[in-house]
């Protein structure tokens, strides 16, 4: 396997006369945390919504999780900008909603969220509401 979850070489995608995405190269690393910064119009969206199949690129390959994205939707969550979130549920209780969705099991759930949370710096936020 790939030492990168991601792997995009010389993507580009065109609409109509507009490249919003030109041969762009990015390498993303197993096990790594990645932001995507940049200016309304660099490309950013347009990019993950390539790297999630939503959308093909014009040129280029993509790779994810050494696939397409589409074969491994059980692995990869998404969630653009603040769609997506109820602002009023807690934290945990949303994050379980999640978790149901993807097909985890409920009796692991609890244990998978404290993990989650502390593991990203947040312990305690729980009962939290997500606003």
């Amino acid at each position: 396997m790939s030492s990168n979850c991601i792997d995009l070489r010389e993507v580009t995608k065109t609409f109509g006369g507009t490249k919003a995405v030109r041969d762009l190269n990015l390498q993303i690393p197993h096990g790594s945390l990645c932001g995507f910064l940049g200016p309304n119009g660099a490309g950013k969206s347009t990019t993950i919504r390539m790297i999630m199949s939503i959308i093909r690129p014009d040129r280029g390959s993509l790779r994810v999780l050494g696939g397409d994205a589409l074969d491994h939707k059980d692995r990869i969550g998404y969630l653009p900008e603040e769609r997506g979130v109820y602002r009023k549920m807690k934290v945990a209780d949303y994050l379980r909603y999640i978790g149901r969705l993807k097909g985890v099991d409920a009796a692991s759930l609890r244990k998978l969220i404290t993990e989650s949370l502390e593991r990203l710096g947040l312990p305690g936020v729980e009962k939290k509401r997500c606003e």
